[in-house]
């Protein structure tokens, strides 16, 4: 049991560095908007895309390569992260929504990055100039952000990714076992990560590779509410 422990922990977080992202045409425009900082346009970015799209991935690579100040809360601005913006440190605000948006503290934010000439990275499922919000003045600063946005993964980053992803965990897998995969999974990293996870625990447990018959197996072994969530 120890062993097996040891095993199931290696490479259980996969590496969110610039050498790991994978550019396609779904994520391209993204990609380039994070690779010409601090050349911005404007100080604000925004990068959208729906759950699994790679959004996390990207502010990672550019918290790296910026020294960002990560807000914690991102509807809620804290005073530390005020300071950091008043100190012209670049700030990164993974996964804004419109819930819960105290937008008097975010209107403050943004002035203050502005005002101290920093840059703050944004991503959201959608685009916040389209938001509903009562302050006149933060949906303008909104519209002032450059906006890239994350396509739906197309079969080169998912075919990348899967390799990738089981490369993390020390697994080489036959091209034909992703093949199988790919068609009966929701278009999204998150779902294939998790696949992943799945199926090199299946084959830890039962000391095998991973063959097409173990991924069918474990597909078919999902609960309901996998099922729902791969779209099976």
């Amino acid at each position: 049991m120890p062993d097996r422990q040891m095993l199931l922990d290696l490479g259980r977080a996969p590496s969110l560095t610039r050498e790991d992202l994978i550019v396609t045409d779904a994520n391209r425009n993204a990609a380039a908007l994070v690779d010409r900082w601090p050349e911005w346009a404007s100080a604000f970015a925004v990068i959208t895309g729906g759950t699994g799209s790679g959004k996390t991935h990207l502010a990672s690579v550019w918290r790296s390569m910026s020294g960002a100040h990560a807000m914690d809360d991102p509807p809620r601005p804290s005073a530390d992260d005020l300071d950091a913006a008043q100190a012209g440190t670049p700030i990164l605000c993974d996964g804004l929504t419109p819930d819960g948006l105290d937008e008097a503290a975010f209107f403050h934010l943004l002035n203050a990055v502005r005002g101290a000439g920093g840059s703050i990275l944004i991503t959201a499922e959608t685009t916040p100039s389209g938001w509903t919000l009562a302050t006149a003045d933060l949906h303008s600063r909104f519209r002032a952000a450059t906006i890239a946005s994350l396509g739906l993964p197309d079969d080169d980053l998912l075919r990348a990714v899967a390799v990738k992803l089981f490369a993390d965990r020390q697994v080489t897998v036959d091209p034909a076992v992703v093949a199988f995969l790919l068609p009966r999974l929701e278009r999204s990293l998150s779902a294939l990560a998790d696949i992943v996870v799945r199926l090199d625990e299946a084959a830890l447990a039962r000391k095998m590779s991973i063959t097409r018959p173990l991924a069918a197996e474990t597909l078919r072994e999902f609960s309901q509410e996998d099922q729902g969530k791969l779209g099976l």
